[in-house]
């Protein structure tokens, strides 16, 4: 049975629950879980989001690692959108509660010193936002991008 090394962390981005947060982290062999919570977004009002992350990633090398991402968050307070509904007649503006909206997204990882060792680490996230509302359960179009800085312990 292989060793399972297990690290903290601090940061910025998808693997830290959103905006900034902290991950621990369990690394056996070549692959790394991780479960990252913190806040999601920035809000200057009573709208906080908080996130959840969790994801997998395989070293490439000592410095590389490519993974899998999943980030849910869910706003406390209001946190409304406003929709078009072409389907009701007549057609109308409604305002939809945001009740959760999760990331799912391919990750790269940088790390400046090794990917078993304390140090700096940066990388990119790229995938598809899903939103759930009370109105709406669909696949934002596009992609989204991210970037994410951390420092593991």
């Amino acid at each position: 049975m292989a060793d399972v090394d297990s690290q903290f962390g601090l940061g910025l981005g998808t693997q830290y629950g959103g905006l900034a947060g902290i991950k621990y982290s369990a690394t056996m062999d070549n692959d790394k879980i991780y479960l990252g919570a913190g806040l999601a977004s920035p809000s200057s009002d009573r709208n906080i989001a908080y996130g959840i992350s969790i994801g997998w990633e395989k070293a490439l090398t000592d410095k590389h690692a490519l993974g899998l991402a999943v980030r849910t968050k869910k706003r406390e307070g209001g946190g409304y959108r406003s929709y078009w509904d072409s389907d009701a007649t007549p057609p109308t503006h409604i305002h939809a509660k945001k009740r959760y909206e999760s990331f799912v997204a391919a990750t790269y990882t940088y790390y400046f010193n090794n990917a078993y060792e304390a140090g700096f680490l940066t990388g990119l996230s790229a995938g598809k936002t899903y939103m759930n509302t009370n109105v709406k359960k669909e696949f934002e179009s596009g992609m989204e991008y991210g970037l994410y800085f951390g420092y593991q312990f």
